[in-house]
């Protein structure tokens, strides 16, 4: 009987040590996820507008991409893309707001101030942009420009598509 209760006894700790440990190969083996690069989260996507601010010297004229009076509507279906060979191009959709605007514009484009900015058509005349977003999904960026005295402020989020 004795026997019988060292057996008994040799088993449950047996099945116990089994349903009670944790497999630890398996997360020692699950390699860390990697994180993606600026250009990666940039490139090889669609994007489409999906928020636009206006400012003008100081005060505010558009909120939201629904607001026509100043972003019009034939806008709304306009993509960007970036390309990892430094080429993004700019797509009218199928409404064109001038239907003597090429389709298809393309440019050069490049990180700049370390990868904080965007540069198009590098020079002297190049436009620059501040990235607020990049995380692969969502595109925001943001504008400041002196016109006739004005200062233009425009904040403008596009989405991956």
């Amino acid at each position: 009987m004795k026997n019988q209760k060292s057996i008994l006894f040799i088993l449950f700790v047996g099945i116990l040590s089994f349903s009670s440990c944790k497999d630890d190969d398996d997360e020692a083996n699950t390699p860390a996820p990697v994180e993606q690069t600026n250009t990666e989260k940039l490139c090889g996507k669609n994007f489409i507008i999906s928020d636009f601010l206006l400012v003008v010297n100081g005060t505010t004229y558009v909120t939201g991409i629904l607001d026509t009076t100043f972003f019009p509507a034939c806008n709304l279906d306009d993509m960007l893309r970036f390309e990892t060979n430094g080429i993004n191009t700019f797509s009218d959709g199928a409404i064109k707001c001038d239907p003597t605007d090429p389709q298809i514009e393309t440019s050069t484009w490049a990180f700049y101030d370390s990868e904080t900015k965007l540069i198009f058509d590098a020079g002297p005349d190049a436009d620059t942009i501040t990235i607020l977003t990049n995380n692969g999904t969502e595109l925001k960026v943001y504008t400041r420009e002196f016109d006739d005295g004005d200062i233009l402020e425009s904040t403008m989020t596009y989405t991956a598509q």
